[in-house]
């Protein structure tokens, strides 16, 4: 998959150098997670996500695009209640590469006086990185390292450390409107599907004895904050991996490539009326 989506941007980037024009520009919003600690609460918790936007608009209505976005996903189970008497939480930094392709519902042309504005969908493929970490006993942790769910105990050899890096299918819907020649604006919402249940460090079972585990430790709190699970009980579920998504404002600057075009006029939309 990783030598898929290196392609597809190599791909990107040969049309970027034939294409009509190009932007470039920023991303602005917020960030959020779906999982084990927070099921179904779109926007909850959500935290501050910034980036940075390459599109290359090869007709009106076909669009290619890479991300680069930075943001902080975390969930709470005293905050989401997911699950009763767990007391788990968890925030991860999240940074993405993705390569995307949109489609304009409407003609659309940054600088053109009369095809100003659209909405759209996006699709694409992308790579993130993540780390978990969480706060034991006031105490910022990464719970990677501990093998809360036995991945380093030795007695689960079906349990290996998961990656911190991943891929993800992102994917959504979003606006923009051109102002002056060179201008873009826009506001979107997309979710990433990822293929890992580990976001938020949370998947199985339990693994540590309550009855026998000296749970003075940061390791054994990590895993268990109430100390009241016997080995094999549920502590998440594997069933359904993890999501995280970004939602904000998109203000790109538009640079034509060529100055004429032999083809048509839509490299300078003023051009065209």
């Amino acid at each position: 998959m990783i030598k898929r989506l290196s392609f597809i941007i190599l791909v990107l980037l040969s049309g970027l150098t034939y294409g009509q024009y190009l932007e470039f520009g920023t991303y602005m919003g917020g960030t959020y997670y779906l999982g084990d600690l927070n099921p179904g609460k779109h926007f909850h918790m959500m935290s501050p996500a910034y980036g940075g936007i390459m599109r290359c608009n090869f007709t009106t209505r076909w669009v290619g695009r890479l991300n680069f976005m930075f943001g902080t996903v975390s969930g709470d189970d005293l905050k989401t209640q997911a699950v009763e008497n767990r007391n788990l939480n968890f925030e991860s930094s999240i940074f993405e590469v993705s390569a995307q392709a949109e489609v304009n519902f409407l003609p659309y042309a940054t600088g053109n006086k009369r095809q100003f504005f659209t909405s759209y969908i996006f699709g694409g493929v992308g790579i993130f990185t993540m780390n978990p970490t969480a706060i034991v006993n006031g105490e910022k942790v990464t719970l990677r390292e501990l093998g809360t769910e036995g991945q380093l105990s030795g007695n689960h050899p079906d349990r290996e450390p998961y990656n911190l890096t991943q891929l993800c299918i992102p994917f959504g819907i979003g606006v923009r409107i051109s102002f002056w020649d060179y201008f873009c604006a826009g506001i979107e919402w997309g979710l990433r599907k990822t293929f890992t249940d580990y976001l938020d460090d949370c998947s199985t079972v339990y693994y540590l004895d309550s009855q026998t585990t000296d749970f003075s430790g940061t390791a054994p709190l990590a895993s268990d904050p109430t100390m009241n699970h016997q080995p094999g009980m549920q502590r998440g579920t594997s069933e359904y991996n993890d999501w995280y998504g970004f939602i904000g404002f998109t203000l790109t600057y538009k640079i034509n490539l060529f100055k004429k075009s032999n083809c048509n006029n839509f490299a300078d939309p003023r051009m065209i009326f």
